[in-house]
Protein backbone atom coordinates (compact mmCIF):
# COMPACT_ATOMS: atom_id res chain seq x y z
CA UNK A 1 0.00 0.00 0.00
CA UNK A 2 1.49 3.58 -0.69
CA UNK A 3 1.66 5.54 2.15
CA UNK A 4 -0.63 8.26 3.15
CA UNK A 5 -0.26 12.01 1.07
CA UNK A 6 -0.76 15.47 2.72
CA UNK A 7 -3.22 17.54 1.91
CA UNK A 8 -3.32 21.56 2.52
CA UNK A 9 -5.49 24.27 1.90
CA UNK A 10 -5.19 27.46 -0.50
CA UNK A 11 -7.25 30.16 -0.47
CA UNK A 12 -10.04 31.17 -2.54
CA UNK A 13 -10.41 33.97 -5.02
CA UNK A 14 -9.21 37.26 -3.50
CA UNK A 15 -10.25 39.58 -6.54
CA UNK A 16 -14.35 38.36 -6.58
CA UNK A 17 -14.16 37.71 -3.36
CA UNK A 18 -13.71 41.58 -3.03
CA UNK A 19 -16.05 42.21 -5.49
CA UNK A 20 -19.00 40.31 -3.13
CA UNK A 21 -20.73 41.45 -0.10
CA UNK A 22 -19.49 42.49 2.64
CA UNK A 23 -16.34 43.76 1.20
CA UNK A 24 -18.47 45.29 -2.63
CA UNK A 25 -15.04 46.87 -3.96
CA UNK A 26 -15.11 48.51 -7.20
CA UNK A 27 -12.05 47.98 -9.56
CA UNK A 28 -11.26 51.20 -11.72
CA UNK A 29 -11.65 50.27 -15.44
CA UNK A 30 -9.21 52.31 -16.21
CA UNK A 31 -6.32 50.67 -14.53
CA UNK A 32 -5.66 46.96 -14.87
CA UNK A 33 -4.53 46.07 -11.23
CA UNK A 34 -7.63 44.27 -10.23
CA UNK A 35 -7.64 43.45 -6.19
CA UNK A 36 -4.01 44.96 -6.30
CA UNK A 37 -5.61 48.40 -6.42
CA UNK A 38 -6.94 47.80 -2.83
CA UNK A 39 -3.28 48.14 -2.23
CA UNK A 40 -3.42 51.86 -2.48
CA UNK A 41 -7.09 53.02 -1.85
CA UNK A 42 -8.15 50.17 1.06
CA UNK A 43 -5.02 48.40 2.20
CA UNK A 44 -7.11 47.13 5.91
CA UNK A 45 -9.80 45.42 3.63
CA UNK A 46 -6.93 43.40 2.27
CA UNK A 47 -6.17 42.19 5.37
CA UNK A 48 -9.93 41.40 6.70
CA UNK A 49 -10.39 38.90 3.52
CA UNK A 50 -6.84 36.98 4.53
CA UNK A 51 -7.61 36.47 7.92
CA UNK A 52 -11.30 35.54 6.41
CA UNK A 53 -9.95 32.68 4.71
CA UNK A 54 -6.99 32.05 7.48
CA UNK A 55 -10.16 31.31 9.67
CA UNK A 56 -12.61 29.44 6.95
CA UNK A 57 -9.06 26.85 7.27
CA UNK A 58 -6.36 28.04 4.75
CA UNK A 59 -3.20 26.68 4.81
CA UNK A 60 -1.24 29.03 2.24
CA UNK A 61 -2.25 32.49 1.33
CA UNK A 62 -1.90 34.19 -1.87
CA UNK A 63 -0.78 38.13 -1.30
CA UNK A 64 -2.65 40.80 -3.06
CA UNK A 65 -0.55 40.61 -5.93
CA UNK A 66 -1.38 38.38 -8.69
CA UNK A 67 -1.81 41.76 -11.32
CA UNK A 68 0.75 43.87 -9.62
CA UNK A 69 3.32 45.43 -12.03
CA UNK A 70 5.70 48.17 -12.26
CA UNK A 71 3.48 49.11 -15.28
CA UNK A 72 0.56 49.13 -14.25
CA UNK A 73 0.89 51.15 -11.12
CA UNK A 74 2.78 53.54 -13.24
CA UNK A 75 0.08 54.07 -15.70
CA UNK A 76 -2.21 54.77 -12.41
CA UNK A 77 -3.75 58.00 -11.62
CA UNK A 78 -3.22 58.84 -7.96
CA UNK A 79 -5.92 59.38 -5.79
CA UNK A 80 -6.70 63.09 -4.82
CA UNK A 81 -4.10 64.41 -2.25
CA UNK A 82 -2.36 61.42 -2.78
CA UNK A 83 1.35 61.87 -3.14
CA UNK A 84 2.71 58.25 -2.87
CA UNK A 85 5.43 56.39 -1.02
CA UNK A 86 8.05 58.32 -2.23
CA UNK A 87 5.84 61.81 -1.07
CA UNK A 88 6.31 63.41 -4.78
CA UNK A 89 3.65 65.16 -6.05
CA UNK A 90 2.47 63.68 -9.79
CA UNK A 91 -0.66 62.83 -11.18
CA UNK A 92 0.54 59.07 -11.69
CA UNK A 93 3.12 56.63 -9.62
CA UNK A 94 6.64 56.47 -10.14
CA UNK A 95 8.89 52.87 -10.06
CA UNK A 96 10.12 53.75 -6.54
CA UNK A 97 6.34 54.27 -5.58
CA UNK A 98 5.15 50.81 -7.46
CA UNK A 99 7.94 48.97 -5.91
CA UNK A 100 6.56 50.49 -2.97
CA UNK A 101 3.08 49.16 -3.05
CA UNK A 102 3.51 45.79 -4.86
CA UNK A 103 6.32 44.90 -1.32
CA UNK A 104 3.27 46.26 0.94
CA UNK A 105 0.93 43.20 -0.15
CA UNK A 106 3.60 40.80 2.00
CA UNK A 107 3.54 42.48 5.50
CA UNK A 108 -0.72 42.53 4.95
CA UNK A 109 -0.32 39.44 4.83
CA UNK A 110 1.44 38.49 7.54
CA UNK A 111 -0.18 40.92 9.61
CA UNK A 112 -3.42 39.02 8.40
CA UNK A 113 -1.62 35.56 10.11
CA UNK A 114 -0.06 37.29 13.29
CA UNK A 115 -4.15 38.39 14.13
CA UNK A 116 -5.76 35.64 12.89
CA UNK A 117 -7.18 32.39 15.27
CA UNK A 118 -6.22 29.52 12.75
CA UNK A 119 -9.34 27.07 11.81
CA UNK A 120 -6.75 24.28 10.56
CA UNK A 121 -4.93 22.52 13.61
CA UNK A 122 -2.89 25.37 14.71
CA UNK A 123 -0.93 24.97 11.68
CA UNK A 124 0.80 28.82 10.73
CA UNK A 125 -0.35 29.65 7.33
CA UNK A 126 2.40 30.36 4.81
CA UNK A 127 2.51 33.22 2.57
CA UNK A 128 2.58 32.71 -1.57
CA UNK A 129 4.26 35.53 -3.29
CA UNK A 130 0.97 35.50 -6.06
CA UNK A 131 2.88 36.10 -9.62
CA UNK A 132 0.28 36.15 -12.66
CA UNK A 133 0.44 35.82 -15.70
CA UNK A 134 2.26 38.51 -17.96
CA UNK A 135 -1.33 38.56 -19.75
CA UNK A 136 -2.93 38.58 -15.97
CA UNK A 137 -1.18 43.02 -15.82
CA UNK A 138 -2.62 43.84 -19.79
CA UNK A 139 -5.23 45.93 -19.91
CA UNK A 140 -7.85 44.24 -20.80
CA UNK A 141 -6.13 41.55 -19.31
CA UNK A 142 -5.29 38.35 -21.67
CA UNK A 143 -4.39 35.30 -19.49
CA UNK A 144 -7.25 33.57 -21.02
CA UNK A 145 -6.88 34.35 -24.46
CA UNK A 146 -2.73 34.11 -24.39
CA UNK A 147 -2.76 37.08 -26.54
CA UNK A 148 0.37 38.67 -25.73
CA UNK A 149 1.61 41.93 -26.79
CA UNK A 150 4.23 43.68 -28.11
CA UNK A 151 5.97 41.12 -30.21
CA UNK A 152 8.97 40.54 -27.77
CA UNK A 153 6.65 39.30 -25.07
CA UNK A 154 6.15 36.13 -27.57
CA UNK A 155 9.17 35.09 -26.88
CA UNK A 156 10.92 32.93 -24.21
CA UNK A 157 13.47 35.58 -23.55
CA UNK A 158 10.92 38.58 -23.30
CA UNK A 159 9.03 36.85 -20.96
CA UNK A 160 11.94 35.84 -19.04
CA UNK A 161 13.13 39.20 -18.39
CA UNK A 162 9.85 40.77 -17.71
CA UNK A 163 9.19 37.81 -15.16
CA UNK A 164 12.70 38.56 -13.79
CA UNK A 165 12.60 42.51 -13.34
CA UNK A 166 9.23 41.75 -10.91
CA UNK A 167 10.37 39.29 -9.24
CA UNK A 168 13.41 41.11 -7.93
CA UNK A 169 10.86 44.04 -6.80
CA UNK A 170 10.47 41.88 -3.92
CA UNK A 171 14.04 39.75 -3.94
CA UNK A 172 15.69 43.07 -3.29
CA UNK A 173 14.30 44.11 -0.02
CA UNK A 174 15.29 41.73 2.56
CA UNK A 175 12.47 42.14 5.12
CA UNK A 176 9.73 41.18 2.11
CA UNK A 177 11.87 38.46 1.11
CA UNK A 178 12.08 37.10 3.88
CA UNK A 179 8.32 36.70 4.95
CA UNK A 180 7.61 35.44 1.54
CA UNK A 181 7.53 31.49 2.19
CA UNK A 182 7.12 30.37 -1.45
CA UNK A 183 5.89 31.75 -5.32
CA UNK A 184 2.86 31.36 -7.19
CA UNK A 185 3.34 31.64 -10.97
CA UNK A 186 -0.42 31.93 -11.78
CA UNK A 187 -2.54 30.87 -14.83
CA UNK A 188 0.27 31.10 -17.49
CA UNK A 189 -1.81 30.23 -20.72
CA UNK A 190 1.13 30.18 -23.06
CA UNK A 191 4.14 27.17 -23.70
CA UNK A 192 6.66 30.02 -23.99
CA UNK A 193 5.75 31.44 -20.69
CA UNK A 194 6.29 28.29 -18.62
CA UNK A 195 9.48 27.54 -20.16
CA UNK A 196 10.67 31.43 -19.16
CA UNK A 197 9.31 31.26 -15.60
CA UNK A 198 11.55 27.72 -15.49
CA UNK A 199 14.63 29.08 -17.09
CA UNK A 200 14.41 31.94 -14.25
CA UNK A 201 14.46 30.02 -11.55
CA UNK A 202 16.60 27.44 -13.11
CA UNK A 203 19.13 30.66 -13.56
CA UNK A 204 18.68 32.13 -10.07
CA UNK A 205 18.50 28.87 -7.45
CA UNK A 206 20.71 29.68 -4.94
CA UNK A 207 19.39 33.35 -5.10
CA UNK A 208 15.75 32.49 -4.37
CA UNK A 209 15.69 29.39 -2.51
CA UNK A 210 12.02 29.28 -2.09
CA UNK A 211 9.35 26.22 -2.48
CA UNK A 212 7.64 27.48 -5.98
CA UNK A 213 5.24 26.24 -8.52
CA UNK A 214 3.75 26.24 -12.02
CA UNK A 215 0.21 26.75 -12.72
CA UNK A 216 -1.69 26.81 -16.25
CA UNK A 217 -5.25 27.48 -17.92
CA UNK A 218 -7.31 25.40 -19.44
CA UNK A 219 -10.45 27.49 -21.10
CA UNK A 220 -10.51 25.57 -24.06
CA UNK A 221 -13.32 22.56 -24.92
CA UNK A 222 -10.03 20.13 -25.95
CA UNK A 223 -8.71 20.49 -22.53
CA UNK A 224 -5.92 22.79 -24.08
CA UNK A 225 -4.19 25.93 -23.23
CA UNK A 226 -5.11 29.48 -24.81
CA UNK A 227 -2.21 28.46 -27.15
CA UNK A 228 -3.27 25.21 -28.19
CA UNK A 229 -0.75 23.41 -25.20
CA UNK A 230 -1.93 20.20 -24.47
CA UNK A 231 -1.57 19.57 -20.54
CA UNK A 232 1.08 16.80 -21.31
CA UNK A 233 3.04 19.16 -23.14
CA UNK A 234 2.47 21.61 -20.19
CA UNK A 235 3.90 19.15 -17.55
CA UNK A 236 6.80 18.19 -19.50
CA UNK A 237 7.90 22.17 -19.92
CA UNK A 238 7.60 22.02 -16.39
CA UNK A 239 9.69 18.91 -15.13
CA UNK A 240 11.75 18.83 -17.86
CA UNK A 241 15.37 18.82 -16.90
CA UNK A 242 16.75 20.85 -19.76
CA UNK A 243 16.58 23.57 -17.18
CA UNK A 244 17.77 21.87 -14.05
CA UNK A 245 15.46 23.56 -11.67
CA UNK A 246 12.26 21.75 -11.38
CA UNK A 247 9.37 23.16 -9.68
CA UNK A 248 7.58 22.33 -5.82
CA UNK A 249 4.66 21.82 -7.70
CA UNK A 250 2.47 21.80 -10.48
CA UNK A 251 -0.74 23.04 -11.17
CA UNK A 252 -4.08 24.23 -12.67
CA UNK A 253 -6.44 27.09 -11.64
CA UNK A 254 -8.66 29.41 -12.68
CA UNK A 255 -10.06 26.58 -15.38
CA UNK A 256 -13.65 24.98 -14.74
CA UNK A 257 -13.81 22.36 -11.98
CA UNK A 258 -15.68 19.65 -14.67
CA UNK A 259 -12.47 19.85 -16.45
CA UNK A 260 -10.32 19.24 -13.55
CA UNK A 261 -10.46 15.28 -13.25
CA UNK A 262 -9.14 14.56 -16.89
CA UNK A 263 -6.86 17.15 -16.68
CA UNK A 264 -5.08 15.73 -13.76
CA UNK A 265 -5.19 12.20 -14.85
CA UNK A 266 -3.08 14.10 -18.18
CA UNK A 267 -0.88 15.69 -15.25
CA UNK A 268 -0.37 12.10 -13.95
CA UNK A 269 0.67 10.45 -17.10
CA UNK A 270 2.60 13.24 -18.35
CA UNK A 271 4.48 13.18 -15.14
CA UNK A 272 4.77 9.96 -15.17
CA UNK A 273 6.72 9.47 -18.17
CA UNK A 274 8.88 12.55 -17.02
CA UNK A 275 10.63 11.52 -14.52
CA UNK A 276 11.12 7.58 -15.56
CA UNK A 277 12.57 9.35 -18.37
CA UNK A 278 15.07 11.44 -16.18
CA UNK A 279 18.94 10.06 -15.35
CA UNK A 280 17.92 12.03 -11.74
CA UNK A 281 14.87 10.62 -10.39
CA UNK A 282 14.02 13.23 -8.14
CA UNK A 283 10.92 12.84 -6.09
CA UNK A 284 7.59 14.26 -7.20
CA UNK A 285 6.09 17.87 -7.41
CA UNK A 286 2.98 18.81 -5.07
CA UNK A 287 0.02 18.74 -7.63
CA UNK A 288 -1.66 22.24 -6.95
CA UNK A 289 -5.18 23.04 -7.99
CA UNK A 290 -7.64 25.48 -7.68
CA UNK A 291 -10.07 25.41 -9.91
CA UNK A 292 -13.02 28.40 -10.58
CA UNK A 293 -16.39 28.43 -8.45
CA UNK A 294 -18.04 29.99 -11.75
CA UNK A 295 -20.61 27.03 -12.00
CA UNK A 296 -21.31 27.27 -15.54
CA UNK A 297 -20.56 30.95 -15.87
CA UNK A 298 -17.21 32.61 -17.64
CA UNK A 299 -15.53 36.19 -17.29
CA UNK A 300 -15.93 38.62 -20.28
CA UNK A 301 -12.40 40.61 -20.33
CA UNK A 302 -14.43 42.95 -22.69
CA UNK A 303 -17.32 44.27 -20.37
CA UNK A 304 -15.45 42.62 -16.97
CA UNK A 305 -18.78 40.53 -16.07
CA UNK A 306 -19.45 37.31 -15.77
CA UNK A 307 -21.96 35.64 -18.22
CA UNK A 308 -24.19 32.66 -17.53
CA UNK A 309 -23.28 29.73 -20.58
CA UNK A 310 -27.20 29.13 -21.43
CA UNK A 311 -26.84 25.35 -22.68
CA UNK A 312 -25.32 25.42 -18.82
CA UNK A 313 -28.26 27.25 -16.73
CA UNK A 314 -30.17 25.33 -19.29
CA UNK A 315 -29.05 21.83 -16.93
CA UNK A 316 -30.42 23.00 -13.68
CA UNK A 317 -28.39 22.71 -10.19
CA UNK A 318 -24.96 21.40 -10.23
CA UNK A 319 -23.08 19.20 -7.00
CA UNK A 320 -21.82 21.95 -4.92
CA UNK A 321 -18.49 23.27 -5.61
CA UNK A 322 -16.72 21.66 -2.12
CA UNK A 323 -18.33 18.43 -2.92
CA UNK A 324 -17.00 17.53 -6.39
CA UNK A 325 -13.84 19.08 -5.62
CA UNK A 326 -13.31 16.99 -2.53
CA UNK A 327 -14.63 14.00 -4.58
CA UNK A 328 -11.69 14.72 -7.26
CA UNK A 329 -8.96 15.65 -4.48
CA UNK A 330 -9.87 11.56 -2.87
CA UNK A 331 -9.60 9.97 -5.79
CA UNK A 332 -6.29 12.04 -6.97
CA UNK A 333 -5.39 10.67 -3.84
CA UNK A 334 -6.67 7.06 -4.01
CA UNK A 335 -4.21 6.50 -7.24
CA UNK A 336 -1.00 8.03 -5.28
CA UNK A 337 1.30 9.75 -7.74
CA UNK A 338 2.12 12.85 -6.11
CA UNK A 339 3.92 13.82 -3.26
CA UNK A 340 1.25 16.21 -1.68
CA UNK A 341 -1.86 17.94 -2.88
CA UNK A 342 -2.69 21.62 -2.46
CA UNK A 343 -6.09 22.67 -2.53
CA UNK A 344 -7.86 25.60 -2.52
CA UNK A 345 -10.57 28.23 -5.17
CA UNK A 346 -10.15 30.80 -7.76
CA UNK A 347 -12.35 33.22 -9.37
CA UNK A 348 -15.78 32.80 -7.40
CA UNK A 349 -15.08 31.19 -4.26
CA UNK A 350 -15.10 32.46 -0.86
CA UNK A 351 -14.09 31.87 2.50
CA UNK A 352 -16.80 30.02 2.93
CA UNK A 353 -16.48 27.54 0.28
CA UNK A 354 -12.86 26.29 1.69
CA UNK A 355 -14.41 25.90 5.03
CA UNK A 356 -16.83 24.03 3.45
CA UNK A 357 -14.28 21.54 1.45
CA UNK A 358 -11.97 21.29 4.47
CA UNK A 359 -15.28 20.14 6.42
CA UNK A 360 -15.82 17.66 3.90
CA UNK A 361 -12.53 15.77 3.16
CA UNK A 362 -12.15 16.20 7.14
CA UNK A 363 -14.98 13.55 6.76
CA UNK A 364 -13.67 10.81 4.53
CA UNK A 365 -12.42 8.03 5.71
CA UNK A 366 -9.21 7.45 3.37
CA UNK A 367 -6.15 5.64 3.47
CA UNK A 368 -5.23 7.41 0.79
CA UNK A 369 -4.38 11.19 2.57
CA UNK A 370 -4.25 12.75 5.30
CA UNK A 371 -4.99 16.71 6.21
CA UNK A 372 -1.14 18.21 7.09
CA UNK A 373 -1.71 19.89 10.42
CA UNK A 374 2.09 21.18 10.53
Amino acid sequence: MSPKIPIRFLDAGLGTTLESPPYDAKFPKETCLWSSHLLITSPEVLTRVHKAFIEAGADVLLTATYQASLEGFTATTKPPGSHGPDKRASSTYTQQDAAALMRSAVPLARQAIITSSPNNGHYTPKIALSLGSYGATMQPSTEYSGDYKPESMRTVKGLYEWHEERLRVFKDDEVTWNNVDCIAFETLPVLHEIQAVKRLMAMHEDKYEKEWWISCVFPNDDLTMPDGTTAEQAVCAMLSLEEAERPWGVGINCTDIKKLDRLIRHYGNAATKAIDRSSQRGSWPWLVVYPDGAQGSVYNTGTGQWEMIPELKAQGPQIPWHEELAEIVTSTAERGLWRGILVGGCCKTRAEDIKKLRSQLTSVQSDAFYLEMG
